[in-house]
């Protein structure tokens, strides 16, 4: 019997609550990418220090442990990639590639905020917007990149669903029981998970 919609509607809910050590694990033991992979000059793929973002990994797993889909690493591809520093004259058609994202550059600061109208900073908002540009093979320019900011910043009105802490803080729901709470969410997907898992062995 496969897990309930109910049941599977709580997992997408707990799972949450997963920390970097407990996905690792659950990654491990099934063999699921979650580092993220170049193209090099040759065509072959190296792996990077840099990991998968947490909503992507979640998705690699519930889509393993639901589905039984394994996919592969992200990958950026070669046109996307480079070892060279941003040049020192910096200009709205320059393009930004993966390596080159330098976010205390002070000229690659001045020219986003001159962007944005004064609005830019760095932080999440800046790296999730540039990863999707690469994992969509894309190496914008400053000026595509500081546009796709500013719609980002806009549309960001409330935390991501996997900062768990943040979302039960934005509901008024992060109490000084807040790590127990995260515990026992994160045990309840972590069963959930290996429950879907069961259902699927012949």
């Amino acid at each position: 019997m496969s897990l309930t919609r109910r049941q599977r509607t709580r997992l997408e809910e707990a799972i949450q609550y997963l920390n970097l050590e407990e996905m690792q694990r659950f990654c491990r033991a099934h063999g699921l990418p979650r580092t993220i992979q170049v193209e090099g000059p040759d065509g072959r793929l190296r792996r990077t220090g840099d990991r998968d973002r947490k909503d992507v990994v979640l998705a690699r797993i519930l889509d393993f442990a639901l589905r039984g889909k394994t996919a592969g690493p992200t990958v950026y591809a070669r046109s996307v990639v480079s070892d060279r520093p941003l040049p020192s004259r910096l200009t709205r058609r320059v393009r930004v590639h993966y390596g080159q994202y330098e976010k205390k550059n002070e000229a690659y600061v001045a020219i986003m905020k001159k962007l944005t109208g004064g609005a830019y900073r760095n932080g999440m908002i800046a790296r999730l917007v540039l990863r999707d540009f690469w994992t969509a093979g894309v190496a914008p320019t400053l000026a595509e990149f500081a546009e796709e900011w500013m719609r980002a910043t806009e549309a960001h009105t409330r935390p991501r669903p996997e900062g768990a802490y943040l979302v039960d803080r934005w509901k008024g729901t992060a109490g000084p029981d807040w790590k127990e709470r995260r515990t026992q969410r994160a045990r309840e997907a972590l069963q959930l998970l290996e429950e879907a898992l069961a259902e699927r062995e012949p």
